[in-house]
């Protein structure tokens, strides 16, 4: 009879960790911001990562947005491959750990369509597909934006 309820007690114990690393996967460290977004809470070093990453990404889209509108497709395809080997980067399991399920989705289906732009890039070699790829990947920047903040830590 004792073991059945030591038996229990690490079912119980188990369950309770499951459940609080699912509920981690899920909501992330977030807070509410003062605009009414969602604030994700990281170190100041993971913080200025993050930042780090989006505007190398945005400074690239920049310069693919001008080599198209140049129709300098060789130029396009360089940009679009160096954005999506930017946007593979480095796996901060950290900081993936800390964002919401959400803001996970977003950033995967972003990055995903920087593969795409590339892939498409050299097959298609047609800036304005390119351009209207660029389009739609900041449509998804913006709502992420929208949606989420990234805020430091108070220690």
């Amino acid at each position: 009879m004792k073991n059945i309820k030591i038996l229990w007690a690490i079912i119980v114990a188990l369950g309770l960790i499951v459940f609080g690393a699912g509920y981690q996967l899920i909501t992330g460290s977030t807070v509410v911001s003062s605009d009414g977004r969602t604030a994700i809470v990281l170190t100041k070093n993971e913080r200025n990562f993050v930042l780090g990453e989006m505007r190398g990404l945005l400074g690239h889209m920049q310069q693919l947005v001008a080599a198209a509108a140049d129709r300098d497709i060789d130029k396009t395809i360089a940009i679009a491959k160096r954005l999506n080997s930017d946007s593979q980067g480095e796996k901060q399991v950290g900081i993936i750990a800390k964002t919401p399920l959400n803001f996970k989705k977003i950033t995967a289906n972003i990055h995903s369509q920087f593969g795409k732009l590339y892939e498409d890039s050299v097959k298609k070699r047609d800036a304005n597909h390119s351009l209207k790829q660029v389009s739609m990947i900041m449509q998804n920047c913006i709502a992420c934006h929208g949606a989420y903040t990234i805020i430091e830590e108070q220690k």
